[in-house]
């Protein structure tokens, strides 16, 4: 039997990271990194490493974008957690809150 004074504690919402979102974002921090390098190379050095495969000026950005679009999903799921985490300590300064 419960007293009335006991609150029921809010149970924080189950969240796991998918593995395959984060194998997507480390493959795409590697993609922008190479790409930036590419850039870099291409300035500096007047040619990259992929420079006499790819006869288009601008593979390097195409590469930089399709990197930022493989972290997009890692970044959503960070972001769902967070949300659930800000519920849950709402949640939680509501039920810690004193009743008179």
């Amino acid at each position: 039997m419960t007293q009335p004074s006991e609150q029921k504690v809010p149970q924080p919402e189950v969240f796991k990271l998918s593995p395959v979102a984060l194998l997507l974002d480390i493959i795409g921090m590697a993609l922008v990194v190479f790409a930036g390098y590419e850039i870099y190379l291409n300035n500096e050095k007047g040619g990259g490493l992929l420079v006499n495969a790819i006869s288009w000026p601008y593979y390097p950005w195409v590469i930089m974008v399709v990197g930022v679009l493989l972290m997009i999903p890692f970044h959503k799921q960070i972001f769902k957690a967070y949300r659930i985490v800000k519920q849950y300590k709402k949640e939680q300064a509501k039920a810690d809150r004193p009743r008179f």
